[in-house]
């Protein structure tokens, strides 16, 4: 069983940007009309500097589609967090389902599909990461370039809402 979450976490780590989409398609369908409400938009922001943060210290390496690092990093957020990257999800995808404020079920099941498919992800990674040496990195403004994907997503997501009022 161990082996099987290991290399189902390494899949789901591979596709982790494309399982998305067929649940966010069903999020569009579902989405209801909603007063404004900054609390999304706030979560969206919070997800979107924790990522920018992260990726400032851990790099290109973040976007590859398998565990890539040689080291553990212990600096930056990852001096507080082991998965930095993946909290930021959690409050974008919290935002996101805010934003387009589907039936109450359907919100929680995102929240589980989420939380089970980054729980086995984190399990696979941390044995990944359990014999590689810790490092000290500084912030590098080059490495969180890579985000400016994340927020281009972020903004047609917020686009798409807003087209649907």
């Amino acid at each position: 069983m161990k082996t099987f979450l290991i290399h189902f976490g390494q899949l789901l780590y591979k596709y982790r940007a494309v399982t998305a989409v067929p649940f966010f398609i069903i999020l569009v369908i579902l989405s209801r009309n909603a007063s404004f409400n900054f609390i999304p938009h706030l979560l969206l922001f919070l997800g979107l500097l924790i990522r920018i943060w992260a990726a400032g210290y851990i790099g290109v390496k973040a976007r590859a589609n398998r565990f890539a690092t040689g080291y553990v990093i212990t600096s930056g957020p990852y001096r507080y967090l082991k998965h930095p990257l993946y909290i930021g999800n959690l409050f974008l995808v919290l935002g996101v389902i805010l934003l387009f404020n589907p039936p109450l079920w359907y919100a929680f099941s995102l929240l589980l599909i989420f939380t089970v498919e980054y729980f086995i992800i984190v399990y696979s990674e941390l044995s990944y990461l359990k014999a590689l040496p810790k490092k000290v990195v500084n912030f590098d403004l080059a490495n969180a370039r890579g985000e400016a994907n994340t927020i281009i997503i972020v903004i047609v997501i917020a686009l798409i809402r807003h087209f649907l009022r």
